[in-house]
C-alpha cells in the first residue's frame, strides 16, 4: 500500500506540483509518505517530519482551544463578544459561538490585507482592515466563510487564558496530544530551518478574464509584490504569519494533523458535549474550488472518495493542506503541499483534492 500511495504522490509532483507530504491512520500510528522537493533551489527532497504552511486548518485548532476554554468553565459559548471588543459595532449581538462557526456577518479581511513581508500584523489591525474593507451583515443568517472571527477568537482566548495564542494551543491541545511538530508562528517561535519553501502560480490574466472568486478571480492582492509569470515563483515569505494569526498561521505535519483528528473524534480534546460544539449544529455553505458542504465550528463536512469526511482545508500563498477524519470507516487522512495559486480553481490550490480521493481509495481498498 505505501508502493502505491508513494506512486499516487510521485504523479502528482509529475503533473506539476513541487512537494507532497501525506499520512493516514485507521487507529494506530499514522503512517507518513512524502515525495517531490521541499527547496526547489537546493533540491532539497521532502521528508515527513518537514514543516508545511496549513492555513486555514489552523482554524480546526484555534476553534478547539476556544471550546476547550467553555469546558474549564472560563468562557460562556453564548455570550456576546461586546464583553471583550465594546466598540466593535454589533458586538453586542455576536455570540462567541459565532466567532468560529461563519455566521457572525463580519466583515472580511483576506481579501483586502496587503501582502508586506517586512510587515508585523497586530490581531487588531486585522480587524480594522476588515471594518475599511468589507460589509458588515446581520448574525446568524447564513454561513459566510469569514476569517476575521477567527482572529477575534484568538483575541478572546488570549484574553481568558493569559497566554498568547500560540501558547494556549501548545499547552491546552497540542501537549496532551504529544504533538511536537505543530506550532503557530504569529505568537510562539517556532523551527524555521524545518519548514519547505512555498511556490505560487500567478499566470498571465487572460483578456476578459474573471476578478470575482467564484469564477477563479485571484484570492490575494499580490500587485506589486508578484509578477505575473506562467513560471512557479517562491511565495514562502509574502504573506507574513502575523498576517494569518488565528485564522492561517500554524504550521504542521500530515502526521501531526492526523494525530489531532483522532484526539477530536476519540474524545481526548473535548468531552462529547463540547465536541458537539464543533461538530452538530452544522448549516450548508459553498464555497468555490473547495470540497465542503456544510459547516460547524472549525469542521466541516466534505466529500472526498465518496465518503463523507469531517476536518478542514487550507490555503496559503505557496501552500495547500487538508485533513479529513471519516467517522464511518475510522481513516484519518491529511496531505500537504508546497505550491498554491490565487484561483482557487486552479491545479496548483485544488489539485491535491483529487490525489486524496485516490490515496481513500487505495487505503481502504474501494478502488
Amino acid at each position: 500500500m505505501p508502493k502505491d500511495l508513494t506512486s499516487l504522490l510521485d504523479a502528482y509532483i509529475a503533473d506539476g506540483a513541487v512537494g507532497a507530504s501525506l499520512a493516514y491512520s485507521t487507529g494506530a500510528t499514522p503512517t507518513a509518505i512524502a515525495a517531490g522537493l521541499a527547496d526547489r533551489d537546493d533540491g532539497v527532497p521532502v521528508t515527513p517530519d518537514r514543516l508545511f504552511k496549513i492555513g486555514s486548518c489552523t482554524k480546526t485548532f484555534v476553534a478547539a482551544a476556544l471550546v476547550k476554554l467553555a469546558e474549564s468553565g472560563k468562557l460562556d459559548l453564548g455570550a456576546p463578544i461586546s464583553s471583550w471588543f465594546a466598540d466593535l459595532p454589533g458586538a453586542g449581538g455576536i455570540s462567541v459561538r459565532q466567532l468560529i462557526n461563519h455566521r457572525n456577518g463580519l466583515p472580511e479581511f483576506e481579501y483586502y490585507i496587503p501582502m508586506d513581508a517586512g510587515r508585523q500584523w497586530t490581531p487588531q489591525q486585522l480587524v480594522d482592515i476588515a471594518f475599511a474593507s468589507d460589509k458588515q451583515k446581520a448574525p446568524g443568517g447564513p454561513a459566510v466563510y469569514n476569517n476575521t472571527g477567527y482572529v477575534l477568537a484568538g483575541m478572546v482566548i488570549e484574553s481568558v487564558s493569559g497566554q498568547s495564542l500560540g501558547g494556549y494551543v501548545r499547552s491546552a491541545i497540542l501537549e496532551p496530544l504529544g504533538l511536537e511538530n505543530t506550532w503557530s508562528p504569529a505568537t510562539e517561535a517556532f523551527p524555521q530551518s524545518a519548514m519547505v519553501r512555498g511556490y505560487y502560480h500567478r499566470p498571465p490574466p487572460a483578456e476578459n478574464a474573471p476578478t470575482d472568486l467564484a469564477s477563479g478571480g485571484e484570492m490575494w492582492r499580490m500587485e506589486g509584490v508578484l509578477p505575473y509569470s506562467d513560471d512557479l515563483q517562491d511565495s514562502s515569505d509574502l504573506f507574513p504569519y502575523s498576517g494569518a494569526y488565528g485564522c492561517g498561521d500554524m504550521v504542521s505535519t500530515p502526521s501531526d494533523m492526523v494525530i489531532f483528528m483522532r484526539g477530536l473524534f476519540s474524545g481526548q480534546v473535548l468531552s462529547p458535549p463540547f465536541f458537539a460544539e464543533m461538530f452538530d449544529g452544522r448549516v450548508p455553505v459553498s464555497f468555490p474550488g473547495t470540497r465542503m458542504r456544510e459547516t460547524g465550528a472549525g469542521m466541516f463536512n466534505s466529500l472526498y472518495g465518496g465518503r463523507a469526511f469531517y476536518g478542514h482545508q487550507g490555503s496559503i500563498p505557496g501552500y495547500v493542506a487538508v485533513m479529513q477524519h471519516d467517522p464511518a470507516s475510522g481513516l484519518t487522512i491529511a496531505m500537504t503541499s508546497n505550491v498554491g495559486s490565487g484561483n482557487r480553481l486552479s491545479f496548483q490550490a485544488s489539485g491535491l483534492h483529487p490525489v486524496v480521493d485516490k490515496a481513500i481509495g487505495i487505503i481502504l481498498g474501494d478502488r
